[in-house]
C-alpha cells in the first residue's frame, strides 16, 4: 500500500485537490444561496410593512364620538351660555346631528347657536332662565363681543363694541345686573337676560339678524333704526348726538385685533 501511495502521489493529491475544490465550491454555493434566500425574505419583509393593512372606514356613529370630544370645550362654553346641562345637549346632538348636517359644518359655532336657538324655542323645559348678575369686566365683555362677531362675521366688531361703550360703558350696574350692554328695550323696560354670555350673544345676533344682513351697516344707517329722530323735513334719521358718541367711542376698536380664540375669552372670565 505504501509503495502504491508512493508510486501514485501525484493522482491522490490531484484527487485530494479535486475533492477539496469541490468542498469549498459547495460551501460557496450553500452561503451564496442562504444569502440569496435571506435577501429575498428582507425584500418581503419590506414590501409587507410599507403596505400598510387596508383603513378601516370609520362608521358615522364613531365619527359623531369624534367630532364631539374635539369640539367639547366649544359645546360646553355654549351649553353654559344658554344654560342647558351639557350632558342633555350632548344627547340632543346625539339624536339631530344629520338634521343640522353637524358633521359637515363649516362654521360649526354658527351651527350650534342656531341649533341651540330652535331648541330653546321648542323645548324651554331644558333650559334654565334664572338671571346670574354680571361680575365680569370690560375686557371679558369686548372678548365675547369679539369672539361672538367672528362667528356672525357680517357684524363690524367696531361698531358693535362701540355701541355698546355708549349705551353702558360696560360698567352700569344698572345694565349689568340685567346683562344688557346694549340698552336694549322690551314694553319699556330694559331687557333681562340670563347671564353675560347669553346677553352679548343676543345683541350681536340682533345686530346680524336686523341690521347688517339688512345692509345697515354703518353708524348712521343703524341709528336710524337703533337710535332714530326726524330732521326738520320731518325724515327719519339717526339722532346726531347718538352718531357723534358712537364715531368717537370707534376711535378705541377701529385697529383692534378681532383674532381670538375661546381658550383667550375664557381666561378672562371673572378676572
Amino acid at each position: 500500500m505504501k509503495d502504491y501511495i508512493i508510486n501514485n502521489k501525484k493522482g491522490i493529491l490531484f484527487v485530494i485537490g479535486g475533492l477539496i475544490l469541490l468542498i469549498i465550491m459547495i460551501i460557496i454555493h450553500n452561503i451564496s444561496y442562504k444569502k440569496e434566500l435571506l435577501v429575498n425574505s428582507l425584500e418581503m419583509f419590506e414590501t409587507q410593512i410599507s403596505e400598510p393593512e387596508t383603513v378601516r372606514i370609520l362608521s358615522e356613529e364613531e365619527l359623531l364620538e369624534i367630532f364631539l370630544v374635539d369640539n367639547k370645550d366649544t359645546i360646553e362654553f355654549l351649553a353654559n351660555t344658554f344654560k342647558i346641562d351639557f350632558e342633555i345637549l350632548i344627547e340632543k346632538l346625539k339624536n339631530d346631528y344629520e338634521n343640522i348636517n353637524l358633521l359637515n359644518s363649516e362654521n360649526i359655532e354658527y351651527t350650534l347657536l342656531e341649533y341651540l336657538y330652535t331648541l330653546e324655542d321648542n323645548e324651554k323645559y331644558l333650559f334654565d332662565n334664572t338671571i346670574t348678575k354680571c361680575q365680569d369686566d370690560k375686557d371679558y365683555m369686548v372678548a365675547l363681543i369679539k369672539y361672538f362677531t367672528n362667528i356672525y362675521d357680517g357684524v363690524d366688531f367696531s361698531i358693535a363694541a362701540a355701541i355698546a361703550q355708549i349705551e353702558s360703558n360696560y360698567t352700569a350696574s344698572s345694565m349689568l345686573n340685567k346683562n344688557n350692554i346694549f340698552g336694549g328695550m322690551s314694553n319699556g323696560s330694559l331687557i333681562k337676560y340670563k347671564n353675560i354670555e347669553y346677553g352679548i350673544l343676543s345683541y350681536i345676533k340682533l345686530l346680524n339678524d336686523g341690521y347688517f344682513i339688512n345692509g345697515l351697516n354703518t353708524v348712521e344707517s343703524i341709528g336710524r333704526i337703533y337710535n332714530p329722530t326726524y330732521n326738520s323735513n320731518g325724515e327719519k334719521i339717526a339722532k346726531p348726538s347718538w352718531v357723534t358718541k358712537v364715531n368717537n367711542a370707534l376711535e378705541e376698536f377701529v385697529n383692534i385685533d378681532t383674532t381670538i380664540d375661546l381658550n383667550t375669552v375664557k381666561s378672562l372670565k371673572n378676572k
